[in-house]
């Protein structure tokens, strides 16, 4: 007969192993305003919006968006790091064409005002909705909409269904 511990650590190692993986969250609605002001020091915590702990996007007093936790200033098309954009809606995810972010801009970051978005964030795998309300030739003065967390994810980690299970 195995050993407690021994087959503790067996089921511990097979759900490490398994490919268990955060699943695909969407955040759907364009309620949450988020703007820096020309000039604003994009160092500084108030003029980056720190979506998850991976994705901080925030803007230098030129150029593009980019995420200030993953690179230090805009990088042609590649920033914002860890992410990428399309046209449309987050429920949608999954017939959408994702591009980064100057790419799916056409070179032209002010013609995006007005037009609904998404933005994948890669590594944390979740799609939100998000509108640009302005975007400054000068100064790095940008502004947009963007959804929330749900209050309820829209996706169960594997730890919840588990326990689900014994309700």
């Amino acid at each position: 007969m195995p050993r407690p511990f021994a087959l503790l650590a067996l089921v511990v190692a097979t759900l490490a192993t398994s490919g268990v993986a955060r699943a695909t969250e969407v955040w759907s609605g364009r309620t949450f305003a988020f703007s820096k002001a020309a000039n604003a020091d994009f160092t500084l915590a108030v003029n980056q919006d720190r979506i998850t702990p991976n994705v901080w996007i925030t803007r230098g007093n030129t150029m593009g968006i980019f995420n200030i936790e993953q690179e230090a200033a805009f990088a042609m098309n590649v920033s914002p790091k860890d992410t990428e954009w399309a046209t449309g809606d987050a429920v949608n995810h999954a017939s959408l064409t994702f591009k980064p972010w100057q790419i799916w801009a056409n070179n032209n970051p002010p013609a995006t005002v007005g037009v609904n978005a998404v933005v994948h964030l890669i590594s944390d795998d979740i799609y939100l909705d998000i509108v640009f309300d302005s975007f400054g030739a000068t100064g790095g003065a940008f502004s947009y909409h963007r959804a929330v967390q749900p209050a309820t994810p829209t996706a169960i980690e594997t730890w919840g269904r588990i326990k689900a299970l014994y309700r």
